[in-house]
């Protein structure tokens, strides 16, 4: 009966304050600024969703993990924008600074330019 409280209280309070911090915790890394405003600069994104895209990470839809100078991110999220929305999936790669190494819209690669990541920074 113990474990059975104990699991109630994981459930309805640890998880959501865990979600809800790593959240916040998450949107506050330059990983995640890289890559918002890649999508707010590229044009392949606004030509598949349309003007002002906005992103939503999914529940427990990021990875980020940092060693020194490098590291690896990754995002799941659903997009929005003037007309239409997506699924996307973004993977990141730090060797120094921060670099969209991939990202899918709706299962389709999009393709990155070196010219809409320096707009993005």
């Amino acid at each position: 009966m113990r474990f059975f409280k104990w699991a109630i209280v994981i459930v309805l309070i640890i998880l959501p304050l865990a979600e809800v911090a790593g959240h916040f915790v998450v949107q506050q890394t330059d990983a995640y600024q890289v890559l918002v405003d890649f999508i707010k600069s590229s044009a392949a994104i606004k030509e598949k969703v349309g003007d002002r895209p906005k992103m939503r990470l999914h529940v427990f839809g990021y990875s980020i993990r940092v060693i020194g100078p490098s590291g690896r991110a990754e995002f799941s999220a659903s997009i929005e924008g003037s007309r239409g929305t997506g699924e996307l999936y973004a993977s990141l790669a730090k060797k120094g600074d921060w670099k969209i190494a991939s990202i899918t819209l709706n299962g389709q690669e999009v393709r990155v330019t070196d010219k809409e990541e320096a707009k993005g920074k």
